[in-house]
């Protein structure tokens, strides 16, 4: 050990012993950083004579500083509890080497700083080192306000990804809460086209209500849960929107249809798409609603697909609306009884009707006897008319 002409003292460790051939030097007054005592450090290194003066540079300097001769006993002392901010550990250690220790560190504390002290030959391993997280590194021999700088740098560093972290959190939360005030207009909206639609055709209100109660019965008779029953549910009361652009004169006309009439009824699935398309919120709940009126063996409309092909949600609503529409009275005839239209919903299964959905439909038709006297799964809110409940997380 000895002072130079600069005012610094070198240590070679080789002449205590070492086996690394490093030499750290450092100026006597190193000037203490702003903050500093309020930081730990934990300096990882296999030669005690390291860990010691570096320690005592340290804390000099203000740190709080503890130490640990390898990977296994650094990584014991942070599962026991240790806190620390910075982590400056050698590369080249036994038990675990520091990249390894990098690693590990960095699943179990990913806020800390780690700084890898190298020797030259292993700057290929300190830039390895940085892949794995590290904030930087620092070459042996170095001077001790370098490793200062080099420490206040990696405090900097993690400041500011904590602080970007912030923003970007606070930046998706802003834009979460925008977009749910944008959702809650457009529902709105959507709600006054409902409103309106009834008032032209009032019984659009009563069958919306009964084919998400039936739906979402069948629904619970199938396994549905979660957000498929949550999307079955908005989409029932969704169903029937494209009305909104069929006469009043075609919705209420008690005599046959006329070929051009019809054509106008059968377009009101690809309206209800074309008004809810530009809102993200109702865009996964389309396929079911422009599919509503689709047949299992692909006689329907609008684009007659079949099968399995048809969405799950559609299917459902296909025996839900029919099924309502032959035990409602409409303005071109009287409300089939019960049990014609349980039969006809047996007649129809495997060509117009899912043959696999039939029989959860006739399992709990003992839960429609009464239109909308429906039991539904346990805890399963039923809104109506629809409102917008922003998505958790």
């Amino acid at each position: 050990m000895f002072f130079d002409s600069r005012g610094e003292f070198s240590v070679k460790f080789s002449d205590f012993g070492g086996d690394k051939g490093i030499m750290v030097s450092s100026t006597c007054t190193p000037d203490v950083g702003e903050g500093a005592a309020k930081v730990r450090v934990l300096v990882v290194d296999d030669e005690e004579f390291v860990r010691s003066i570096v320690r005592e540079r340290l804390e000099i300097a203000g740190y709080s500083v503890e130490e640990a001769s390898n990977g296994n006993d650094a990584l014991a002392m942070l599962e026991s509890g240790g806190s620390y901010d910075v982590l400056l550990t050698d590369i080249r250690m036994p038990v675990m080497d520091g990249i390894t220790l990098l690693g590990e560190w960095g699943k179990r504390s990913p806020g800390t700083a780690g700084i890898v002290m190298s020797a030259n030959a292993e700057l290929d391993t300190a830039v390895l080192a940085l892949k794995m997280g590290a904030c930087d590194y620092i070459t042996k021999p170095f001077n001790f306000d370098v490793l200062l700088i080099t420490i206040e740098n990696a405090l900097r560093k993690k400041d500011l990804e904590r602080q970007l972290d912030d923003y970007r959190t606070n930046l998706e939360e802003k834009v979460k809460e925008q977009t749910d005030i944008i959702n809650s207009m457009y529902v709105r909206s959507i709600d006054a086209m409902i409103k309106a639609l009834e008032a032209k055709d009032y019984y659009t209100r009563g069958h919306s209500q009964r084919v998400t109660l039936y739906s979402l019965a069948i629904g619970g008779e199938l396994g549905m849960t979660g957000q498929d029953l949550e999307d079955l549910h908005r989409a029932s009361v969704l169903h029937d929107l494209g009305k909104i652009g069929v006469r009043e004169a075609v919705l209420n006309k008690p005599g046959k249809l006329t070929e051009e009439e019809f054509a106008e009824i059968v377009r009101h699935p690809e309206t209800a798409v074309r008004i809810l398309e530009p809102i993200p919120f109702f865009r996964p709940l389309l396929p079911a609603i422009l599919h509503h009126h689709e047949r299992f063996d692909g006689k329907g409309y609008p684009t007659r697909l079949a099968g399995s092909n048809i969405p799950l949600a559609s299917r459902i609503m296909a025996i839900a609306d029919t099924f309502d529409a032959m035990t409602s009275t409409r303005a071109y005839r009287k409300a089939l009884p019960l049990a014609d239209a349980i039969a006809e919903i047996r007649r129809c299964s495997g060509t117009q009707f899912d043959p696999d959905i039939v029989p959860a439909f006739l399992a709990c038709q003992s839960k429609i006897v009464i239109p909308g006297d429906v039991s539904l799964p346990e805890g399963f809110e039923v809104t109506i008319p629809f409102e917008y409940r922003p998505q958790v997380g």
